[in-house]
């Protein structure tokens, strides 16, 4: 079975701003590019799957045309906590270097740890049954990083250091007896 894994586009909100899982819609001429860039590569007998966040369903349903897409929202990215719709810069230097130096289990204050996503996307993952129809998911970079470390073996704090575009799309062939993932460049 392909599974199409697809970052959602770059949204609207400024540039530096500490967003996880709050609702920030997609940039209008980035969903645009994204959608003429990615619909080709999508097959016509694909189901879709999204985040239910406007910046990743956009996409989605873009793609998706008349076809259904669910949303689950175990693909949503992290919480952030007090850190959300702030400037990483305005952040509290002590937070973020605790957050260095436990990158999987560090919780942003009243936030959830890199683990926990982890945790409710794996469990996504898990029921993510191989079927003969492509299958597209829309989601965003944390839980989307979570996947392909779990595909290549890296660990969920590992993960966040994998770069993943605005918009990108990886490919992975999966079977019972083997997942292989192309498509993003992971360090």
């Amino acid at each position: 079975m392909d599974i199409h894994l697809i970052r959602h586009p770059k949204t609207v909100a400024s540039s530096g701003t500490c967003y996880g899982s709050s609702d920030i819609e997609a940039h209008p001429d980035q969903l645009a590019a994204d959608i003429a860039r990615n619909a080709p590569a999508i097959p016509v007998n694909a189901r879709f799957v999204s985040s239910p966040q406007r910046r990743a369903m956009a996409l989605a349903r873009g793609l998706a045309g008349d076809r259904a897409v669910a949303a689950d929202p175990r693909l949503i990215e992290m919480d952030f906590g007090d850190w959300e719709n702030r400037q990483w810069t305005d952040l509290p230097r002590d937070e973020i270097d605790a957050w260095a130096a436990d990158t999987g289990g560090y919780i942003p204050p009243n936030g959830e740890s890199v683990n926990a996503m982890a945790a409710r996307v794996l469990d996504w993952w898990g029921q993510v049954t191989v079927e003969e129809t492509p299958l597209v998911v829309v989601a965003h970079g944390g839980p989307l990083r979570i996947i392909a470390a779990h595909i290549t073996g890296s660990t969920p704090a590992k993960s966040m250091t994998f770069e993943i575009q605005w918009g990108s799309r990886a490919l992975i062939w999966h079977n019972p007896q083997r997942t292989v993932l192309a498509g993003w460049n992971l360090r």
